[in-house]
């Protein structure tokens, strides 16, 4: 018997649903912020109906994490076997998610946050963990190959990094010379800055 007999009558899966729903979940908060971001919205613009986003997610906060954990900025682990090395990928990596929708609705999360702190504050720390963990990991590395001095201050250093290349997303649309620059180039400035700041071992 095949497995659309098994199943029994109905519709058959729709098996890019998720994919169709995170995309809308992205464009719909982009477009509207915390206040406009309903399942209805999200429902009509993935063409979905209601009640299959009320069967898959408890809430429109669950919703909205699951969207933007699918397109995380941050989703390759990194270890390229020196600190300099590893920066240079955080780089460019944060540097590929804020040109992303999905890094563009997280910076939108944040600012919501500062509104509704009851609401949203726990959506920040959960998009925030994965970058705190991978930067801790890399400090912690750096720290125990000699690279980087004892007491080295992870939230600093990711401050310091995710500060230059977030002004640069930010910002770099209304300036002629950060559009024309090398974003390569860039991020060895800053990461090379940052390590002559923090004290960093010779490579």
């Amino acid at each position: 018997m095949s497995s659309e007999r098994q199943r029994g009558p109905g519709r058959p899966r729709d098996v890019d649903l998720e994919d169709r729903v995170y995309d809308a979940v992205l464009e719909v908060y982009w477009e509207t912020s915390w206040r406009g971001f309903t399942f209805d919205a999200v429902a009509r613009r993935a063409k979905v109906g209601r009640a299959a986003l009320y069967r898959r997610w408890e809430s429109k906060e669950h919703l909205l994490v699951e969207a933007l954990e699918a397109r995380s900025p941050l989703s390759t682990p990194i270890d390229t076997g020196t600190v300099r090395g590893d920066l240079l990928e955080l780089s460019r990596q944060l540097s590929d998610g804020y040109a992303e929708l999905s890094g563009l609705v997280s910076l939108r999360v944040a600012l919501d946050a500062m509104v509704n702190p009851d609401l949203l504050s726990h959506l920040t720390d959960t998009l925030n963990r994965s970058r705190v963990v991978t930067t801790r990991q890399i400090v912690q590395r750096a720290i125990g190959r000699g690279e980087l001095p004892e007491g080295t201050s992870t939230t600093l250093l990711l401050e310091l990094v995710t500060g230059a290349i977030l002004t640069r997303a930010l910002f770099s649309q209304a300036h002629v010379d950060a559009r024309k620059s090398d974003p390569t180039h860039h991020s060895t400035r800053i990461v090379d800055t940052v390590l002559r700041s923090l004290g960093a071992a010779p490579a």
